[in-house]
């Protein structure tokens, strides 16, 4: 017998249906239900309290008290019915809509999420591949239906119907439902922030469930997150990756003046080759471009492409970054315009030293395009070489004390000479080829050549380390830019932290020469002037036993204690100037020990002006007219920058609220109340231009996203797609694409494992010898006899002879 509660919810489906049927001439009919757009219903904020409240409200709301209800908004109803329904125990869809000619909803209904069934035709089928979907629809008729009461002006309820066919699920299986699972905007916001860091989708969800108290009071499962990350992120790139990426350098371009970029497109119109730097890294090049050391690293993007790191040493002799370049290829080409392209971004200032690994492109390019810089190999590699072409630790020691050696050339070439006749690698090719390209590594030919200490690219490799960090091969361009500029911030970060040490900070003196010490720190920066300290300990070790002095021109003569190994050094009193024959001075730019000594004996209370190079003291910057980064700060924070202050100041509000009770209603409300304020703002603020998280322009320039296909020099390969295999012939055992059915050989017998039962015959099997899972007695039964008589005799064979493998 039919309820009263039903009987009226019938009447007023029938009510509602004859009122559409009315005034459906009037009405634009909108099925969104087959939309998948419109089959999401997204959780609105609760404005009616905490979960508890909720679901004791809809607990004791009667049918009479649904049907009696009134919505400002479909909003509103929507999202009453969603609350309801994870209250009671099911999800929601959305079912057809009304609108009419002038643009407001007319009628609205939601649906049961189990609402319909599948077609018999998908049941019943037969020729299926795979194992079929879960069954989720029962032809549920529960819903919530609502139209607009022109005289009320609000939303009434039409119809509903709370009778379900189905049981209705657990409040643990409520947060799997799809409409009761939803990334909100501050869950998105915080996980874009740590993915911009380079922590993992998983441990975010993590994160998230240690904050929440569990992974069930998060809202959504990790599939949720991974799909909202990635539908963001192919929204920033839904024009193209080199288009986004060309628009993010022009928007940074925009905020800063002295940002410089360039590419270079190939015929095709893709990108291939792109440089940049911002104005921090020239002006760095400025002060420290004397020395520039470049190395390549890979798999750093989507693009295999190689990222050419541009960098030097700082006077708090740390890595500083000039610029980055992203080539196609590390051809002859491709770093010949990455250095034209350097030089043109920093006003074509050519560096006096480079360093780098040893390229032959790289040298080519180098002897072309910067023919008067000393150029330099890296000792790291080299001794990597001598360990794989020799193999030899003793010679490992050797080549390393020639390469390091601080003597003439002759000297030098004595103790090379020594060095092969020991070893005997007089016919050893690589031996012969380092000798002839001595100049470039040893530094008895080095010395003089300044190299602000740098004799590796182990700078690079140490910078390529922090950027393996956050530069992943999955990145997209637009994605590796913005990830790299958070790589250097940690670069020049650790800078300003030195700079703050040298400036609030002081040492205790460790040497007996005060005056030279004091005057030393408070010339150099902290590291620099530990370096210099060792120099000032060391110069105990060397006596002077000689001297030629006219007066004004002196040549001091020194000799180490033990070492016997003898120096010498030139001091004018009367310009001050100080030269000693080790050329620490011309070679590192910091006074040597030998100098420190002669000073002692002269009675000097300062270093002298020549031995005093700017870029490692304090004010080596004092040329740059930098802004200040937070004088405008406030006015020109981006989305997500407002969004970090915001966090990092509810830290501690959150914290001391979760300690009673009366705080943590007090915080909650006071949340609930400003939520639905600032969301009025925003929506009213939406008509007017607003900062976005990433800098957009509307410039177009029509660049094509680079070529994927290329492999990049020392990347490490992804491994040879396999070349898809043809399965094996059922009837010939043969793989040349056929199967059981097409093949054209006379049909054998199938032969079966002897330990298999005689009924694998009626496993599902198809006619290429596939067998499934499934027993399906139906093909057992129309197996033809004879096959059944072959099966019979080949299986009595093999039984008989196992398990000796000649009677098989």
């Amino acid at each position: 017998m039919e309820s009263w509660e039903d009987e009226i919810g019938r009447r007023h489906l029938v009510e509602f249906d004859e009122e559409m049927d009315e005034e459906s001439d009037d009405c634009e009919y909108v099925n969104p239900s087959r939309i998948e757009a419109e089959d999401d219903v997204e959780e609105e904020p609760n404005k009616e309290g905490n979960d508890e409240e909720v679901y004791e409200v809809v607990h004791n709301m009667s049918h009479y008290d649904v049907m009696t209800m009134q919505f400002e908004t479909v909003k509103n109803a929507e999202c009453f019915y969603l609350n309801y329904g994870k209250a009671i125990g099911f999800g929601i869809r959305r079912g057809y809509k009304k609108k009419h000619p002038d643009g407001y909803v007319r009628y609205r209904a939601w649906l049961c999420n189990r609402e319909g069934k599948r077609d018999d035709k998908h049941i019943e089928r037969q020729d299926r591949q795979r194992e079929p979907k879960a069954m989720t629809r029962v032809n549920c008729k529960a819903c919530l239906k609502i139209r607009y009461d022109l005289k009320i002006k609000k939303y009434v309820v039409s119809g509903f119907i709370s009778e379900h066919t189905h049981r209705l699920a657990s409040p643990e299986s409520v947060a799997f439902m799809r409409s009761h699972r939803r990334v909100s905007d501050g869950a998105y916001a915080q996980a874009h922030t740590l993915r911009r860091i380079g922590v993992g989708a998983s441990q975010i969800v993590k994160l998230f469930a240690l904050q929440a108290g569990g992974y069930g009071n998060i809202g959504f499962t990790p599939k949720d997150l991974y799909n909202k990350l990635h539908s963001k992120r192919m929204e920033e790139i839904a024009g193209g990756d080199a288009e986004a990426a060309l628009a993010y350098m022009a928007g940074k371009n925009d905020g800063d003046l002295n940002f410089y970029f360039k590419y270079q497109l190939n015929d095709e119109g893709r990108l291939i080759r792109l440089f940049w730097a911002d104005s921090r890294s020239r002006d760095d090049y400025r002060c420290f471009g004397d020395v520039l050391v470049f190395d390549s690293t890979y798999n750093t993007n989507g693009y295999d492409f190689p990222l050419v790191v541009f960098c030097g040493v700082n006077n708090h002799y740390s890595t500083c970054i000039f610029g980055c370049a992203l080539l196609v290829g590390e051809g002859d080409d491709a770093y010949e315009w990455a250095i034209t392209t350097f030089l043109e971004g920093m006003n074509d200032k050519k560096p006096c030293s480079v360093v780098t690994d040893g390229d032959k492109s790289m040298r080519k390019a180098i002897q072309k395009l910067l023919p008067n810089a000393r150029h330099r190999l890296c000792s790291w590699h080299l001794e990597c070489n001598a360990n794989t072409n020799v193999k030899d630790k003793a010679f490992l020691d050797a080549f390393k004390g020639c390469m390091f050696m601080n003597c003439t050339p002759d000297q030098f070439e004595l103790k090379w000479i020594e060095m092969v006749k020991k070893f005997d690698l007089t016919s050893n090719a690589w031996v012969q080829k380092m000798h002839r390209r001595k100049e470039l590594w040893a530094m008895a030919y080095l010395r003089g050549s300044f190299f602000a200490g740098m004799r590796s690219t182990q700078r690079c490799e140490k910078m390529n380390h922090v950027l393996k960090m956050y530069l992943t091969p999955k990145l997209k361009l637009y994605e590796h830019i913005r990830s790299f500029e958070i790589s250097i911030a940690w670069l020049r970060h650790e800078e300003s932290r030195n700079r703050s040490e040298t400036e609030h900070t002081d040492l205790l003196p460790a040497t007996k020469m005060h005056s030279l010490e004091r005057h030393a720190a408070e010339l150099y920066t902290r590291k620099t002037f530990l370096m210099v300290r060792e120099e000032m300990k060391m110069q105990g070790m060397y006596c002077r036993y000689n001297g030629i002095d006219d007066g004004v021109q002196c040549i001091h003569f020194l000799e180490h204690s033990y070492l016997k190994i003898e120096y010498r050094v030139q001091y004018n009193r009367f310009t001050g100037e100080m030269r000693c024959s080790c050329l620490k001075m011309e070679t590192q730019g910091l006074p040597c020990c030998h100098m420190f000594r002669i000073m002692l004996f002269e009675h000097l209370d300062k270093i002298p002006e020549n031995c005093i190079l700017k870029r490692w003291t304090r004010k080596a910057k004092e040329c740059l007219m930098l802004e200040d980064d937070t004088s405008n700060g406030s006015i020109r924070l981006t989305e997500m920058a407002r969004y970090a202050k915001l966090i990092s100041r509810c830290n501690n509000l959150c914290f001391h609220a979760a300690k009673t009770l009366e705080g943590f209603r007090r915080v909650e409300d006071m949340i609930t109340t400003e939520t639905v304020h600032v969301k009025e703002v925003q929506l009213r603020a939406e008509k007017l231009p607003i900062q976005s998280m990433t800098p957009t322009v509307s410039k177009k320039f029509g660049v094509l996203d680079p070529p994927s296909d290329r492999q990049a020099r020392g990347a490490v390969a992804k491994g040879k797609r396999r070349q898809q295999e043809h399965r094996m012939c059922g009837n010939c055992r043969a793989r040349d694409g056929h199967n059981r059915r097409s093949c054209k050989m006379p049909r054998q017998p199938a032969v079966l494992h002897p330990t298999e039962p005689f009924l694998q015959a009626g496993l599902n099997s198809d006619e290429d010898g596939n067998h499934g899972s499934q027993f399906r007695s139906e093909e057992a039964l129309n197996l033809s006899s004879h096959r059944c008589e072959q099966q019979a005799h080949r299986l009595t064979m093999m039984t008989a002879g196992w398990p000796n493998q000649n009677n098989v």
